[in-house]
């Protein structure tokens, strides 16, 4: 088989889309389509669905699929034999990230790790929780940094700690002086900014919401938590998020927690995954060393 026309097939599959892989590829639609089937010619089997909304491999296609990965993943043991008789003085690690872990891994994380192995680099991508499990399960990353994942089969957590949300507000603002801890329905009552679905913490806003019957004043939903950051130090409202999300915002005085009256917010998960059964890496496992002992999410509060 061509390896270019089973590269774009993989990339096809991983993304869902041909438009999308033509976009980052930066090709027309049409070239995508015409290795597709050049694949589908050779082989003489349908390999993908196409749908209104994008593509999804046949039975046929996911036994191809299943094949290269296995081949790329025999691929990377190999090499990955060979960065450990070189002593890492090269190679790729490549992150999935949940956005709220991105300031603690910068900090905290890859100084250290950069100044041990400086010929190591990084490929990292940012999403919500469902994103970086589907990166870890189609083996797009290495690493997955999540929070308040459900359980899955086809991952494997390699670290988690328990980090509970926490009321966030302006120290500037009334409800920095509100009485602790703060009940469901006080909070229920503050104007908030709280993240969409499909991040963990937006999950969980949810589940209290119900178990409580109670709806959150929602006065900015929003996907990315610098916009929530930029809401709570302006004083427009509070919201909810774990501290190690503010650090940097608690370290300079922008940013105040409160402790919340909600056991269920006490449970707040982080933890450190991997596609179960794949080996990593001799420089993905030292950096899963160093990001346990070295990040801020990952150690236990007292």
């Amino acid at each position: 088989m061509d390896g270019k026309l089973t590269k774009t097939f993989m990339q096809v599959c991983n993304e869902g889309s041909i438009r999308a892989v033509a976009i980052a590829l930066g090709q027309e639609p049409s070239t995508i389509s015409r290795r597709l089937t050049a694949l589908e010619t050779e082989l003489g089997i349908q390999l993908l669905e196409r749908r209104k909304k994008g593509v999804t491999p046949t039975e046929a296609g996911m036994l191809l699929l299943k094949h290269l990965r296995g081949q790329e993943a025999e691929f990377e043991a190999l090499t990955a034999e060979f960065d450990a008789l070189r002593g890492l003085q090269r190679g790729t690690v490549s992150l999935a990230v949940g956005e709220g872990f991105i300031s603690d891994l910068m900090k905290n994380a890859l100084p250290g790790f950069k100044a041990a192995f400086p010929g190591i680099t990084f490929a990292m991508r940012s999403g919500s929780t469902e994103t970086v499990m589907q990166d870890i399960q189609n083996d797009t990353a290495h690493l997955g940094f999540v929070f308040n994942a459900q359980p899955n089969r086809d991952c494997k957590i390699l670290a988690s700690t328990i980090q509970p949300l926490e009321l966030l507000a302006s120290p500037r603002s009334e409800w920095a002086d509100h009485k602790t801890p703060v009940s469901i329905n006080a909070l229920a009552a503050m104007p908030a900014a709280l993240l969409m679905p499909g991040t963990g913490i937006g999950a969980m806003v949810h589940k209290v919401e119900t178990i409580y019957g109670v709806h959150m004043t929602a006065a900015l939903r929003a996907n990315s938590l610098a916009s929530i950051r930029n809401f709570v130090r302006e004083g427009l409202g509070v919201s909810v998020l774990p501290s190690f999300v503010v650090a940097r915002e608690i370290a300079d005085g922008t940013i105040v927690t409160l402790p919340l009256d909600v056991p269920e917010f006490a449970r707040g998960e982080v933890a450190l995954i991997a596609r179960n059964g794949r080996r990593l890496p001799e420089a993905a496992m030292r950096l899963a060393n160093h990001v346990m002992r070295s990040m801020q999410a990952f150690k236990t509060l007292a």
